[in-house]
């Protein structure tokens, strides 16, 4: 299958990089070899599935979605895969709906045992701020319809500046926090719109580049399990033994060696290490990566 030259380049645009700065050399490689390759449909299709700008470190499920992807590679069968853009599981859809209800139970006069602390002492416009934040949680799992229609109410009836700044406007920080309740911090975001309500000031969200740039103090675990995936494929593309049981579980997903499985994880491991090196930049650090050429 001959995959058209745009397409090879255009999927590579990667975020945090200009333009064409982003066709390194190694992607003139990769583009070559998917050339010179009769790359079976199933392979393009697989490719098209990696982390670039819409699956990104970022997500939940960013991890459960990359681990999808080898298992493609091995068993020659692209599918769904988890972690993408908008993707919020069930355990967070219900977490954000027990803390919506307990917004408006704090709202209500009753106890809040886990925000009560941060919203503190309860005044006309932390009670009113709470009721709209609680509403707009409790709402979202029903889809964005119902939830524009409860933030869009808040906006025109909110009798208080605080309420006004969390809910009015797409960039306002409820609509924001939930547009991107698919990141990994989401509920820290939360926490942090009761500690503003609890301060009565503006809030503040973080998100995609944002949370990535945060990742250090709230989720570090992630940065090493990146790290472990991409010394796990530049082993598998080196020809080398997988150091330990980690690396041999994820050397098994990739499946049998060969010149399309080998265009792949070449592939997918320098569309993780643009993104490691988009963190590392993020983050004031440098991680030694493996050329592919």
């Amino acid at each position: 299958m001959r995959i058209p030259e745009k397409r090879l380049l255009e999927w590579w645009e990667a975020p945090g990089i200009e333009g064409r700065e982003a066709f390194d050399e190694e992607i003139v490689y990769l583009n070559n070899r998917a050339e010179s390759l009769t790359l079976p449909r199933w392979a393009v299709r697989v490719r098209d599935l990696m982390p670039r700008l819409g699956f990104e470190p970022c997500a939940h499920r960013f991890f459960d979605g990359l681990e999808q992807v080898m298992s493609m590679i091995g068993t020659g069968k692209p599918g769904p895969r988890l972690g993408g853009c908008g993707d919020v599981p069930l355990a967070v859809h219900l977490r954000l709906q027990a803390l919506g209800r307990e917004f408006l139970a704090w709202a209500a006069g009753k106890e809040a045992e886990e925000l009560g602390p941060l919203l503190g002492k309860r005044t006309p416009a932390r009670l009113e701020a709470a009721r709209a934040v609680g509403q707009a949680l409790v709402t979202f799992g029903q889809g964005w319809v119902a939830t524009d229609a409860v933030l869009e109410a808040w906006a025109e009836q909110a009798a208080h500046a605080l309420t006004r700044s969390i809910v009015d406007g797409d960039e306002a920080p409820l609509p924001k926090l939930l547009r991107h309740a698919c990141a990994y911090n989401v509920l820290f975001n939360v926490r942090r719109l009761a500690q503003a309500i609890g301060e009565e000031r503006p809030p503040e969200v973080r998100v995609c580049q944002e949370a990535l740039a945060e990742l250090p103090a709230l989720a570090p675990e992630r940065l090493e399990q990146l790290w472990v995936v991409l010394q796990a494929l530049a082993r598998w593309l080196n020809h080398e033994a997988p150091q330990d049981a980690v690396q041999a579980h994820l050397h098994a997903l990739l499946g049998e060696r060969d010149p399309v499985r080998e265009w792949l994880v070449a592939s997918l491991y320098k569309s993780l290490k643009l993104w490691q090196v988009h963190i590392d930049r993020l983050l004031g650090q440098r991680h030694k990566l493996v050329s592919l050429i």
